[in-house]
């Protein structure tokens, strides 16, 4: 599979853009909270993603939609493609991936806190890792 032809890969790229030129993108009046709030979303949702697809592909895995789990045993998505990755052997992808979950998770939902530069790298780190580990045949 090549996948730089996917949107996965692409979305990758446009993370990586977003931060080569950030300082670009920061509107008037701004800090720079706003771009890097989409930067780590971005490197979350584009190496999800890529987990994703990876899990469907190689092991034929798919995390199964929460409203056709019963009440008890309801567990969302992500969290599903998180713990199939460790139970598949890839441990520190399913460990870069919750990291990139709790700074997306803070990113997107805590506006008021702020985000520092090593949050920021240590997200494009994450995706890098998850970008540069995962095999497909």
């Amino acid at each position: 599979m090549n996948i730089v032809k996917y949107p996965q890969y692409q979305l990758y790229l446009l993370t990586l853009s977003l931060l080569i030129f950030k300082n670009h993108l920061i509107p008037y009046d701004c800090d720079e909270r706003c771009v890097d709030s989409t930067i780590i979303n971005r490197a979350y949702f584009s190496s999800y993603l890529l987990c994703k697809l990876w899990l469907e592909d190689v092991k034929k895995f798919r995390p199964i939609p929460v409203m056709d789990l019963d009440a008890s045993e309801r567990i969302g998505e992500h969290l599903q493609v998180r713990n199939a990755l460790y139970n598949f052997g890839e441990k520190i992808i399913s460990d870069d991936l919750s990291k990139l979950a709790r700074l997306r998770k803070t990113a997107d939902y805590d506006p008021f806190r702020d985000l520092t530069q090593a949050d920021v790298s240590d997200a494009i780190g994450y995706m890098e890792s998850i970008f540069g580990n995962l095999k497909f045949d």
